[in-house]
């Protein structure tokens, strides 16, 4: 007789966006059929013990940038190691690229390398060429669009024309506009100055980003947004200032949602005059004062998601500071991380955490209930994690291609020891038992989820 589950989790705590329980899970093919407080082993094909470890979804990183060191295939590979099982990529089309070929590329490859289910984003780069192809990345299963207000050196930059026009465009769809929140022409202006006095550029980073210019472009974003009727989604929000103008447009009823970062919620501009070029990132770090106010801006529910912006460069410390690109690697260590800052230290629970890292992602780019939780139905992607584990982190034990991290030598308490992706295990005590190709591509749709 065949066995009721193929996979029985006993004796954890199942934790969920809402409540957290002790219970066993029971899976059979991909899918949890059985959240009980106690379910038969002999019924099991193979029993997982999890007494004293929690049980969580797996994370849902929806920023990530597979075009540096870390390819598709890679950078699914070192997301797994840090309890992730589902990504949303952003495919770069870059000035004169197309749109629908670019996403193509990279659903193709991600069939081919990916060891995580995925989806994608559109990035516009040039949106005046490309926003004609939105409708028909809509039929590719693609309803996310991301674009740049700053990089105008870089020629990345959307002026408000063209954010109007995508907006209008994606809004008709049934889409969701990303933007990269940043006064890009007054930041050249004031980097273009800084140079011409010569100062130390790794000394005046964050002085040539200042918080004033994320927070008018947010209120700028928002406010084309409203015109256009668009949903919009702030990514990586680093400021205090940014704040006000999302809590004035959620008041108002606006369709916004807004996302932070771990290197936001546990570095400061300290860390930037330390590694130098290392913790280059764009938005930049900022001050203590500003990373408080991300965390209150989460125990709020102002902030829906965190995500990792994982974008690992080739860097090294000595490196020309100002030559330097934008970027770190973030997405295995996003998990740990925000857990031993938030949870262990009383900022957020472990139902907050699940829903920052699993439940509303999921629920924002409409895979919800398929993702996100631990129910009967749901795929059996999961996490689980030894909350009494210490660890240090070092990058000798990391899996991305980026040649080191902004969290060397950090002590961490709890990490994730087993990790599921629809049934089967992926990575288990650090060894890999997954394989690249199993990742199935999941369309998106925007559901206008009330979070």
């Amino acid at each position: 007789m065949p066995k009721t589950y193929d996979l029985l989790i006993r004796g954890g705590l199942v934790v969920s966006g809402s409540k957290s329980r002790k219970a066993d899970v029971g899976i059979r093919g991909e899918k949890v059929v059985a959240v009980e407080p106690r379910l038969s082993e002999q019924e099991a094909g193979r029993v997982i013990q999890a007494s004293g470890k929690f049980v969580m979804p797996g994370v849902i990183d929806v920023h990530v940038h597979p075009v540096y060191e870390d390819d598709i295939g890679g950078l699914s590979l070192t997301a797994a190691h840090g309890g992730t099982t589902t990504l949303i990529h952003f495919a770069y089309a870059k000035p004169g690229m197309k749109l629908v070929e670019t996403i193509k590329r990279y659903q193709e490859e991600g069939l081919e390398k990916s060891y995580l289910d995925f989806g994608i984003h559109g990035t516009l780069f040039d949106p005046s060429f490309q926003i004609e192809e939105i409708p028909k990345a809509f039929d590719l299963g693609v309803s996310s669009f991301k674009m740049f207000m700053t990089y105008a050196k870089l020629k990345w930059m959307t002026d408000d024309y063209y954010l109007a026009a995508a907006m209008d465009v994606i809004s008709e769809c049934g889409g969701l506009a990303m933007v990269h929140a940043e006064n890009g022409l007054v930041t050249d202006y004031l980097e273009d100055r800084s140079l011409k006095r010569g100062e130390d550029q790794k000394k005046v980073f964050l002085k040539t980003r200042p918080d004033h210019l994320e927070a008018e472009a947010i209120f700028r974003a928002l406010s084309i947004s409203a015109v256009m009727d668009c949903p919009l989604y702030i990514v990586h929000l680093s400021t205090a200032k940014g704040v006000l103008p999302l809590e004035q447009a959620r008041e108002q009823g606006q369709a916004v949602y807004v996302e932070s970062c771990p290197q936001y919620l546990t570095m400061t501009d300290a860390k930037l005059q330390e590694l130098g070029p290392l913790a280059k990132i764009g938005p930049p770090l900022r001050t203590e004062k500003d990373r408080l106010a991300l965390w209150k801006a989460i125990a709020s529910g102002l902030i829906d998601v965190v995500a990792s912006d994982h974008a690992p460069k080739a860097k090294n410390k000595e490196d020309p500071f100002f030559e330097a690109p934008y970027g770190s690697p973030q997405a295995e260590t996003m998990l740990t991380v925000t857990y031993d800052e938030g949870v262990n230290k009383g900022r957020i629970g472990l139902c907050r955490l699940v829903q920052l890292l699993s439940e509303n992602p999921a629920r924002i780019f409409g895979l919800y209930p398929k993702k996100g939780v631990i129910q009967k139905g749901s795929d059996a992607d999961l996490v689980i994690f030894d909350p009494k584990y210490v660890h240090t982190i070092r990058h000798q034990t990391q899996h991305s291609g980026a040649p080191y991290t902004l969290y060397e030598g950090r002590r961490c308490k709890g990490r994730p020891i087993l990790v599921m992706q629809r049934g089967k295990v992926l990575i288990e005590d650090g060894e890999v038992k997954g394989k690249p190709g199993s990742g199935r591509f999941l369309p998106t749709k925007i559901t206008k989820a009330k979070l």
